[in-house]
Protein backbone atom coordinates (compact mmCIF):
# COMPACT_ATOMS: atom_id res chain seq x y z
CA UNK A 1 0.00 0.00 0.00
CA UNK A 2 2.52 2.32 1.09
CA UNK A 3 4.61 1.58 -1.98
CA UNK A 4 1.81 2.11 -4.46
CA UNK A 5 1.55 5.54 -2.65
CA UNK A 6 4.99 5.99 -2.98
CA UNK A 7 4.71 5.55 -6.85
CA UNK A 8 1.78 7.53 -7.31
CA UNK A 9 3.79 10.34 -6.00
CA UNK A 10 6.80 9.92 -7.54
CA UNK A 11 4.91 9.65 -11.11
CA UNK A 12 2.66 12.90 -10.25
CA UNK A 13 6.15 14.73 -9.48
CA UNK A 14 7.86 13.63 -12.51
CA UNK A 15 5.13 13.64 -14.63
CA UNK A 16 5.21 17.92 -14.92
CA UNK A 17 8.69 17.17 -15.59
CA UNK A 18 8.49 14.85 -18.27
CA UNK A 19 6.35 17.78 -20.06
CA UNK A 20 8.03 20.33 -19.94
CA UNK A 21 10.71 18.56 -21.83
CA UNK A 22 8.22 17.98 -24.48
CA UNK A 23 7.37 21.24 -24.36
CA UNK A 24 10.76 23.53 -24.53
CA UNK A 25 10.87 27.08 -23.29
CA UNK A 26 11.24 28.96 -26.86
CA UNK A 27 13.98 31.92 -26.54
CA UNK A 28 14.22 34.87 -28.80
CA UNK A 29 17.24 37.87 -28.10
CA UNK A 30 16.40 41.32 -29.48
CA UNK A 31 19.22 44.01 -29.48
CA UNK A 32 19.54 45.66 -26.44
CA UNK A 33 17.62 48.90 -28.10
CA UNK A 34 14.75 47.10 -29.02
CA UNK A 35 13.72 47.39 -25.26
CA UNK A 36 12.45 51.29 -26.21
CA UNK A 37 10.56 50.78 -29.34
CA UNK A 38 8.75 48.03 -28.19
CA UNK A 39 6.87 50.38 -26.17
CA UNK A 40 5.85 52.48 -28.94
CA UNK A 41 5.81 50.46 -31.91
CA UNK A 42 2.84 48.25 -33.07
CA UNK A 43 3.49 44.64 -32.64
CA UNK A 44 3.63 44.06 -36.70
CA UNK A 45 5.96 47.12 -36.76
CA UNK A 46 8.14 45.71 -33.85
CA UNK A 47 8.08 42.46 -35.93
CA UNK A 48 9.39 44.00 -38.84
CA UNK A 49 12.26 45.94 -37.32
CA UNK A 50 13.18 43.54 -35.00
CA UNK A 51 12.64 39.78 -36.48
CA UNK A 52 14.75 38.16 -33.66
CA UNK A 53 16.83 35.30 -33.25
CA UNK A 54 15.48 31.78 -32.06
CA UNK A 55 17.95 30.49 -29.70
CA UNK A 56 16.00 27.91 -28.28
CA UNK A 57 17.71 24.98 -29.67
CA UNK A 58 21.08 26.17 -29.26
CA UNK A 59 21.34 29.15 -26.59
CA UNK A 60 23.16 32.32 -26.04
CA UNK A 61 26.36 32.77 -28.53
CA UNK A 62 26.95 36.26 -26.85
CA UNK A 63 28.36 36.97 -22.91
CA UNK A 64 27.10 40.11 -21.48
CA UNK A 65 24.23 41.47 -19.30
CA UNK A 66 20.02 40.89 -20.78
CA UNK A 67 17.29 41.80 -19.93
CA UNK A 68 14.80 38.60 -19.64
CA UNK A 69 11.50 38.88 -19.88
CA UNK A 70 9.93 35.53 -19.66
CA UNK A 71 5.96 34.16 -19.49
CA UNK A 72 4.90 30.75 -19.06
CA UNK A 73 7.46 28.83 -22.17
CA UNK A 74 8.28 32.57 -24.02
CA UNK A 75 11.57 34.45 -23.01
CA UNK A 76 12.27 37.49 -24.38
CA UNK A 77 16.16 38.20 -24.24
CA UNK A 78 17.46 41.94 -24.56
CA UNK A 79 21.26 42.50 -25.41
CA UNK A 80 23.98 41.95 -24.81
CA UNK A 81 25.00 44.73 -22.43
CA UNK A 82 28.45 45.32 -21.31
CA UNK A 83 27.17 48.38 -19.19
CA UNK A 84 25.37 46.83 -16.75
CA UNK A 85 23.92 50.43 -15.54
CA UNK A 86 22.55 51.02 -19.24
CA UNK A 87 20.79 47.51 -18.76
CA UNK A 88 19.31 48.73 -15.55
CA UNK A 89 18.41 51.43 -16.63
CA UNK A 90 16.47 49.94 -19.66
CA UNK A 91 15.26 47.06 -16.93
CA UNK A 92 13.16 50.11 -15.73
CA UNK A 93 11.47 50.94 -19.10
CA UNK A 94 10.93 47.80 -19.58
CA UNK A 95 8.97 47.05 -16.52
CA UNK A 96 6.55 50.54 -17.01
CA UNK A 97 6.05 49.18 -20.58
CA UNK A 98 5.36 45.31 -18.79
CA UNK A 99 3.04 47.34 -16.05
CA UNK A 100 0.85 49.09 -18.92
CA UNK A 101 0.78 45.15 -20.27
CA UNK A 102 -0.45 44.25 -17.44
CA UNK A 103 -3.16 46.35 -16.85
CA UNK A 104 -4.48 46.33 -20.15
CA UNK A 105 -4.22 42.11 -20.43
CA UNK A 106 -3.72 40.87 -16.15
CA UNK A 107 -2.96 37.30 -17.33
CA UNK A 108 0.59 39.15 -18.07
CA UNK A 109 0.58 39.42 -14.27
CA UNK A 110 3.03 36.20 -13.98
CA UNK A 111 5.50 37.48 -16.23
CA UNK A 112 8.98 38.49 -14.83
CA UNK A 113 11.60 40.76 -15.85
CA UNK A 114 14.85 40.09 -14.42
CA UNK A 115 18.96 41.09 -15.59
CA UNK A 116 20.59 38.33 -16.36
CA UNK A 117 25.03 37.76 -16.89
CA UNK A 118 26.12 35.06 -19.49
CA UNK A 119 29.53 34.31 -19.23
CA UNK A 120 31.24 31.37 -21.14
CA UNK A 121 33.76 30.83 -18.23
CA UNK A 122 30.45 30.25 -15.46
CA UNK A 123 29.94 27.22 -17.77
CA UNK A 124 33.58 25.90 -17.86
CA UNK A 125 33.34 25.74 -13.80
CA UNK A 126 32.51 23.02 -12.33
Amino acid sequence: MIRSILIALVVGLLAPVAWTQVTPTKVIVYPLEAVIDSGTMTKSQFKKRYPGIDVTDFGLTDEGWYIRYSHHKLVYMFGPSDDLEYTRELKAVLEDIRLSAVLKEPKLSSSKIEIVEFKFSALADP
